[in-house]
C-alpha cells in the first residue's frame, strides 16, 4: 500500500516505493475537467492543459519545459478528461528532484503569455478540426451529443471551434483559480524513491499553492427514455457506427460485474463481439466495447467500422448479442477466462511505475482511499454468472438505445435504423 500523506495546505501526496524498479513517475492530479464547465466555456480545462505546456516559472518557455525533462532521458505529457485534468512525468530515479520541479512550476506559475495563448488557440481549433474529419473519432462524438445533449459529456473535451476561439485570457485565468489549488490537488508518485525523501520534496515545492474552495461538477441529466439514431452523412469509403448504452458510476457496487461484462462483449479478440461479427462473419475490421463511469452515472459503448453496405447486419448482429447475453447470461467458461482477464490485466499493469502512480490517484480522488490490490481481485473473483446475467439484464434490457453513425448514408437509412432499434 502506498503512503498517504496530507500536507497543511491540503495536498494530499501518495508514494508507492518501489525499490526494484529504475524509474520514477510523478503525476499531479487536479480535480477538475470538462464537466466543470459552462457551454460558453466548453473546452477551457482542455485550453489550460496545453497552456502549463507554454511556460512557467523557471521555464519561461516551451522549449525549456520539454527540454528539462526530455534532455534527461524523461518523458512529460498530459490529459484532460470530464472530472479530472492530469500532467506526468516519468524519469529515471536520479532525475526525480528535475522532474517534481518542472511540474510544480506549471501546475503554480504558469505565465499563460498572451502572445502564447493565441498561437495556442489555433493549434487547438486544428486538433478540433482533425477529430471533426476522422470519422472514427467524430462517430463518438456524436454519439456523445446524442445521450448528453447540452451536458459537458454530450461535447467533446477540446470544446468547438466557436468556443475555443472566444475564449478569453481572463475567462481561462478565473477556471485556473478554480481548480488548480492545493485543495484540489493529488500529487501520486511511484517508483525507486523513499516516502521520506519524497514528501518533504513535494511539501516544499507545492509550497505557494494556495488553498481555495473546491469547485462544484454540473450535475449530469438522467439519460433519454427514447431509443433514437443520430446520423451525419459523410462521403467516405467506411461506416462507423456506436451503439450506446447505460453504464454505472464508480460507485456502483455493480461495477465490477459491468467491467467483466464489457471485457466479455467487446474486450478483446476472444470476446463476443470480435468472434461473431468479425471472425465468423467478417463484418467488421475493427470492432470492440469500453465503459466509461464517472461520479453520478456511466456510459457503455459498442463501436465498429465496417463496410457502407453491411451497416445494418453489423448493427443487427451486435443487438442479437446483446440481447442473447440478457436472455441466457454469459456461460461458465466465459466467466471463468474474463475473471483471470481482468485479474491478469491488473496485474501486469503493476509493472509500470506511472500506471502504478496514475491507479493509485484516481482511487484516491475517487474514493478517498486506495483500494489494495488483494481487494480488486477478491471482488473479480467473487463475481458469479448471477451477477453478470443480472446486470446484463439491468443494463441492457431497456429502452435505452442509442445508434450514432457517420458515413455515406441518408435520410432512408436513418429511418431504416431506427426502425431496426425499436424492434
Amino acid at each position: 500500500m502506498p503512503y498517504l500523506h496530507t500536507t497543511h495546505n491540503g495536498i494530499r501526496i501518495l508514494i508507492d516505493e518501489l525499490p526494484h524498479t529504475h524509474s520514477v513517475a510523478i503525476g499531479c492530479f487536479i480535480d477538475i475537467g470538462a464537466r466543470y464547465e459552462t457551454a460558453e466555456l466548453a473546452g477551457a480545462a482542455h485550453f489550460i492543459e496545453h497552456m502549463l505546456f507554454k511556460g512557467a516559472g523557471a521555464y519561461p518557455t516551451a522549449r525549456d519545459i520539454s527540454l528539462a525533462v526530455e534532455g534527461i532521458g524523461g518523458y512529460l505529457n498530459a490529459s484532460t478528461g470530464y472530472e479530472t485534468t492530469i500532467f506526468y512525468a516519468k524519469v529515471a530515479a536520479i532525475h526525480f528532484a528535475r522532474a517534481l520541479h518542472v511540474l510544480s512550476e506549471m501546475v503554480q506559475r504558469p505565465l499563460f503569455d498572451a502572445t502564447e495563448l493565441e498561437k495556442e488557440r489555433r493549434v487547438i481549433i486544428e486538433e478540433i478540426r482533425g477529430i471533426q474529419d476522422n470519422p472514427t473519432e467524430a462517430v463518438h462524438e456524436l454519439l456523445q451529443q446524442t445521450m448528453w445533449g447540452d451536458h459537458p459529456f454530450g461535447r467533446d473535451i477540446a470544446g468547438s471551434i466557436a468556443t475555443v476561439s472566444a475564449m478569453a485570457r481572463h475567462e481561462l485565468l478565473d477556471f485556473f483559480a478554480r481548480g488548480y489549488h492545493a485543495g484540489n490537488l493529488v500529487v501520486s508518485v511511484a517508483g525507486r524513491i523513499a516516502a521520506e525523501q519524497a514528501i518533504p520534496a513535494i511539501e516544499q515545492a507545492f509550497a505557494d499553492l494556495p488553498t481555495c474552495q473546491r469547485p462544484t461538477a454540473i450535475v449530469a441529466p438522467p439519460l433519454p427514455d427514447a431509443r433514437q439514431v443520430n446520423v451525419l452523412a459523410r462521403d467516405i469509403e467506411q461506416g462507423n457506427f456506436c451503439l450506446g448504452l447505460p453504464g454505472v458510476s464508480y460507485h456502483d457496487p455493480d461495477r465490477r460485474a459491468v467491467q467483466a461484462l464489457d471485457a466479455l462483449l467487446g474486450g478483446g479478440m476472444s470476446s463476443r463481439l470480435f468472434q461473431t461479427i468479425r471472425e465468423e462473419h467478417g463484418l467488421s475490421y475493427n470492432i470492440g466495447s469500453y465503459h466509461n463511469e464517472f461520479a453520478d452515472t456511466g456510459m457503455w459503448v459498442i463501436y465498429a467500422g465496417v463496410e457502407p453496405d453491411a451497416l445494418r447486419d453489423a448493427v443487427a448482429m451486435t443487438r442479437r448479442i446483446i440481447n442473447d447475453l440478457v436472455e441466457y447470461g454469459p456461460t461458465e467458461q466465459e466467466l471463468a477466462t474474463v475473471k483471470e482477464q481482468l485479474k491478469g490485466s491488473l496485474l501486469l499493469s503493476l509493472e509500470d511505475t506511472w500506471a502504478v502512480a496514475s491507479r493509485n490517484a484516481t482511487s484516491l480522488l475517487r474514493h478517498q482511499t486506495v483500494s489494495p490490490i488483494e481487494q480488486i481481485v477478491a471482488e473479480f473473483d467473487a463475481l458469479t454468472l448471477d451477477d453478470l446475467h443480472r446486470v446484463a439484464r439491468r443494463l441492457l434490457a431497456t429502452q435505452q438505445q442509442w445508434l450514432a453513425v457517420v458515413g455515406p448514408y441518408g435520410e432512408d437509412d436513418q429511418a431504416d435504423l431506427q426502425a431496426l432499434l425499436e424492434e
